[in-house]
């Protein structure tokens, strides 16, 4: 069983390195874009018609994307001052309650934004911005994003019942 959650676990940190490295490059398109705006903004009186819509898009990706790896390297807040007032045993068992009602609220969203996105597939909506991008595609990404998150929090749950190293305790972050 060890073995097993070991492997599983792994793979989906795996999966969710690869949405950190999405993250970046969303992070880095994102300030590419902002800088040649200020600059077309003060310089040459030239707005880009899709700098608006284009950084929510970039910047909800840089959000989403990279959270599950977050969540691996313990990046996230949390009350870690609470668990380690607790007895070992006891602050396990409130993590993987706070996990599980964290995966149950994540799984909620993922499976509300992958209905949004594929209910804008079907009706071919577009943004109301003049680059009239489907809203499908920025919609995808963030359900995709969610669905890492989701994997994540199954991961750490299952390392916590498998009795497997979390980020806060034994093991070494890792590095991007």
């Amino acid at each position: 069983m060890r073995r097993l959650a070991e492997r599983i676990a792994g793979a989906i940190d795996r999966a969710c390195d690869a949405g950190a490295w999405f993250a970046v490059a969303c992070c880095a398109i994102l300030a590419a874009m902002l800088i040649v705006e200020s600059f077309s903004t003060a310089a040459l009186s030239w707005s880009q018609p899709w700098s608006v819509e284009y950084s929510a898009y970039l910047a909800a990706a840089t959000l989403f994307a990279g959270s599950g790896y977050a969540l691996r390297q313990g990046a996230h807040i949390r009350v870690a001052a609470v668990l380690a007032a607790l007895p070992h045993p006891l602050a396990r068992a409130l993590d993987a309650a706070c996990t599980l009602f964290a995966l149950g609220v994540a799984c909620f969203a993922a499976a509300g934004l992958s209905e949004l996105a594929f209910r804008s597939f079907k009706l071919n909506s577009v943004s109301y911005f003049s680059m009239q991008t489907p809203l499908a595609v920025p919609q995808s990404l963030l359900a995709a994003s969610f669905w890492l998150l989701v994997a994540a929090l199954a991961a750490r749950f299952l390392r916590i019942v498998a009795g497997l190293p979390l980020a806060d305790e034994d093991a070494p972050p890792a590095e991007l």
